[in-house]
């Protein structure tokens, strides 16, 4: 039985006793996937830390699930202690995130602008 609450997301005829609660395990990627994204698109550190909360819990998740080949959950398991180093800021990293204290809107001038007109 799984440690993982049932909250009914699973194809009964999935099989695996072991993976019975959890979601999918490519569902599951393509959650942690977007949540990166947000993260990496965040307006503020409030909103940045709740995020990766949720990636750690996710690549926790990932590390561990049953359906997952193993290559797959090494891949999540070294993943997860990097975010959680983001979480606990230490004397070379004074806060949370990657971007300095003051960075406001200049990280977005590294960002690619929006062409005008499509094809």
């Amino acid at each position: 039985m799984s440690q993982f609450p049932d909250h009914g997301v699973n194809d009964g005829d999935a099989g695996a006793a072991d993976a019975q609660g959890l979601p999918p395990a490519e569902a599951l990627l393509a959650g942690t996937l977007a949540l990166m994204t947000g993260h990496a698109q965040a307006c503020c550190d409030g909103q940045r830390a709740l995020l990766a909360k949720k990636i750690i819990a996710n690549l926790f998740m990932l590390s561990r699930h049953p359906g997952a080949p193993p290559n797959f959950r090494a891949i999540a398991a070294n993943l997860h202690p990097l975010w959680v180093r983001l979480l606990q800021p230490g004397p070379e990293q004074p806060q949370q995130g990657l971007l300095p204290a003051d960075h406001s809107d200049t990280h977005r001038v590294l960002w690619h602008t929006t062409p005008e007109t499509l094809q």
